[in-house]
């Protein structure tokens, strides 16, 4: 039997900035999180980015609202506000949720 080459090609999602508009509230709730936890998340992403999506750390390059590091963790976009809040809300299930999360960035001044 003759052996086939099997080649898989991905594709490497760009990040670009965001250009979009919206509001914290339509981002929220476009993104899905639970209103119940909206406090903590303005509390967080203010801290963060201060809301602005296309945030960049000039040190560290994360990136976005949550400042994911690096920005390619972010499924989609990282500067894309939705994208970034939806990531945001799994990675805060290391801290139990959303106000595990707050109070370990209330301790440490990160997250």
């Amino acid at each position: 039997k003759s052996k086939k080459q099997v080649v898989i090609v991905g594709i490497k999602q760009k990040t670009v900035l965001y250009t979009g508009g919206g509001t914290k509230s339509e981002w929220l709730a476009a993104s899905g999180i639970n209103s119940a936890y909206w406090g903590y998340v303005d509390a967080i992403v203010s801290r963060e980015s201060g809301w602005n999506p296309n945030a960049t750390n000039a040190s560290s390059g994360a990136c976005g609202l949550a400042q994911a590091l690096p920005c390619s963790k972010v499924p989609g976009n990282g500067y894309n506000p939705i994208d970034s809040l939806r990531w945001m809300n799994t990675y805060v299930s290391r801290y139990g949720g959303w106000e595990g999360a707050y109070n370990f960035w209330q301790a440490n001044h990160w997250y």
